[in-house]
């Protein structure tokens, strides 16, 4: 993460992209115009198993396109995977590209293999490299082209410049260059319609996360900031719907269109403290990336309200514009109980603190004051005696992103039906 801010910030898209129901029709014109005849498929596992990549497998298929398939992908994808399965059989193959159809850890998967491209460098070794170069400039290595199919609608990764690889310690890596920004995205709301709920709802949540924390970021440009605010203007007032009916193509599009907008602002800008802690919650808790940043949310906006509170106003009537307020009656209190009520209208965590849920479900033992502290360790400086990287619109210590996280964990910002 950035300890200062770029006096002059890089604003602009390197990637061509295609939205709207069907497009995924796309593809082989796009492989034709490029002279890609051989691709190695990434493939969710899950996504292979229930058939959401029969239509792409089928129109390859059709127009001659030579594929093999990739599926070795875990939630959180391992550097041992990337590196000992997909990445030799891209070279195996001499494939000219990759389509990578599925989630995040789908196209980070694919990114990892991309990074490494014909060098002879592993993942970590190209995340210590990318630390020291300009990520807008060409590697000295040649890198492989990907076509990102999104099919869930949160992590924006088809245009976003980021992968995240796992280390067989569990630590994640984090890759950052214009070289695994996919050349082509396809965002075809169709492929969003069989997602269950409670994965509809962790990921639209990432999403929508995403397109606030970048637009109220301090790095913001101008273009990060107008995609950010479209982004909530297009996912939120549809956030509710489409969980409760994937399938509605109306919701789904809005959500297709959100989640793009929502890439390009986090491309454009730096996280602040949701995403600055998110990661360690996922490795220690296993609890999902989306549903995790959903639940920071309310006190994120309650701990950053008054220094950024013109853009939260913004945010909260492009939200709910039926609701729409003037800035001189706009109250920081009453958005974060909305947001609050948005998790619990659309079922985040069940409804349960994280000490209840992993609970529940086995994903740990326990969440309490010793897994908060480390959580708050894992975070490699993020949050130390300055206060904060520059991005935050608030400085947060190391000892007032432990309490927040403590105050998440009682169920403070957990929405009571009877109150």
């Amino acid at each position: 993460m950035p300890r200062k801010l770029d006096k002059y910030m890089v604003m602009g898209q390197k990637q061509y992209i295609y939205q709207g129901a069907g497009c995924i029709s796309k593809i082989p014109e796009i492989c034709d115009n490029m002279g890609w005849k051989k691709i190695l498929l990434v493939i969710d596992p899950g996504v292979l198993k229930f058939g959401s990549a029969d239509e792409l497998i089928r129109i390859l298929e059709q127009t001659g396109i030579e594929y093999k398939i990739f599926s070795e992908i875990k939630p959180n994808p391992l550097q041992v995977d990337v590196e000992g399965i997909g990445l030799p059989m891209y070279r195996e193959m001499k494939a000219d590209a990759m389509i990578a159809v599925g989630g995040g850890s789908t196209m980070d998967s694919a990114k990892g293999i991309a990074a490494i491209g014909e060098s002879n460098y592993t993942v970590k070794e190209v995340e210590d490299l990318f630390r020291t170069v300009n990520p807008i400039y060409p590697l000295p290595w040649k890198t492989y082209p990907i076509i990102a199919v999104p099919t869930t609608c949160g992590t924006g990764s088809e245009v976003i410049r980021n992968a995240v690889i796992t280390e067989p310690n569990g630590h994640k890596m984090v890759l950052t260059h214009d070289c695994i920004l996919p050349d082509f995205a396809i965002c075809d709301p169709d492929l969003l319609a069989s997602l269950p709920s409670h994965v509809a709802a962790a990921t639209v949540m990432d999403a929508l996360v995403q397109a606030i924390e970048s637009y109220v970021s301090r790095a913001a440009t101008p273009f990060s900031a107008a995609a950010g605010l479209e982004a909530v203007r297009l996912m939120g007032p549809a956030v509710v719907e489409y969980v409760r009916n994937p399938s509605d193509p109306k919701a789904a599009d809005l959500i297709s269109k959100g989640c793009m907008f929502a890439g390009f602002s986090w491309n454009g800008a730096f996280p602040c403290q949701v995403h600055g802690c998110n990661h360690p919650i996922t490795e220690i808790l296993h609890i999902s990336h989306g549903d995790s940043c959903a639940i920071l949310l309310p006190w994120f906006v309650e701990w950053n309200g008054e220094n950024a509170k013109e853009k939260f106003w913004e945010v909260h009537n492009a939200m709910y514009p039926l609701e729409a307020v003037k800035f001189k009656d706009f109250r920081i209190d009453d958005f974060v109980k909305k947001l609050m009520k948005l998790n619990y209208d659309i079922n985040i965590l069940d409804n349960l603190t994280m000490d209840e849920w992993v609970k529940k479900y086995g994903t740990a033992e326990k969440c309490g004051d010793e897994e908060i502290q480390a959580i708050i360790d894992a975070q490699f400086g993020a949050f130390g005696k300055d206060g904060g990287i520059p991005t935050f619109p608030r400085k947060t210590s190391v000892e007032q992103m432990t309490q927040a996280l403590k105050d998440v964990n009682r169920g403070r910002y957990i929405y009571k039906p009877d109150c």
